[in-house]
């Protein structure tokens, strides 16, 4: 039996937000408790998912991040840093830049991962990634979340338009909403469906 290619999932990691929830402190670069920046640690399990290829979208503001990230992981094959150079108009423009350099990498689906989710395991992530495998892989799927869509999210290719074409700041959340029941929902622990986007977060993080 004659069989295509086996599709090609870049995983992108949204970093270029301003953290103004948690400021002065900048949450991506908040440490846990052995020191590790929570940056490193959503790379780290991104990493070591099956995902191809990883897309890290950073701010031209923050540079901190990145050399947080390139001290981690000099020279890794497989990690792709982009710069969103007008990330301050929104989530969106961190959004189309990396779907944009996940195509240049010929991904057929992207599994869009936020910064301040460090606790997500590869687990997870290769679940997610495994419905693209399928003969007819859904548009979408994410870990359920109370009955609903949480994140990360992978998007089939044929959802790359509508991605590059959201503005200001919002993501993939109104899609995800049009596509009702054809998002497939996978099983995940809730332990490790956390954003550490407040100042109280981020205290619990640092004894992680």
């Amino acid at each position: 039996m004659v069989t295509g290619p086996k599709p090609l999932a870049v995983a992108i990691i949204l970093a270029a937000g301003r953290s103004s929830r948690t400021a002065p402190a900048h949450k991506l670069i908040a440490p846990d408790a052995s020191g590790r920046a929570m940056i490193i640690r959503t790379l780290t399990s991104v990493m070591a998912s099956k995902a191809a290829q990883t897309v890290l979208v950073v701010s031209p503001d923050l540079p901190a991040i990145q050399q947080s990230v390139l001290e981690a992981f000099p020279a890794h094959p497989s990690l792709h840093i982009c710069t969103a150079e007008q990330a301050a108009l929104g989530l969106s423009v961190s959004l189309r830049t990396g779907v944009e350099q996940a195509e240049q990498l010929g991904a057929s689906a992207v599994l869009v991962c936020l910064g301040d989710m460090p606790l997500v395991s590869p687990a997870v992530l290769d679940a997610l990634i495994a419905t693209q495998n399928e003969a007819s892989p859904p548009p979408a799927a994410a870990p359920e979340w109370q009955g609903r869509p949480g994140n990360p999210v992978i998007w089939h290719s044929s959802l790359f338009p509508a991605l590059k074409q959201r503005e200001g700041d919002q993501g993939g959340r109104s899609l995800l909403k049009a596509l009702g029941p054809a998002v497939r929902l996978i099983p995940a622990p809730p332990e490790e469906l956390v954003d550490f986007d407040t100042p109280e977060r981020l205290a619990t993080y640092a004894h992680l």
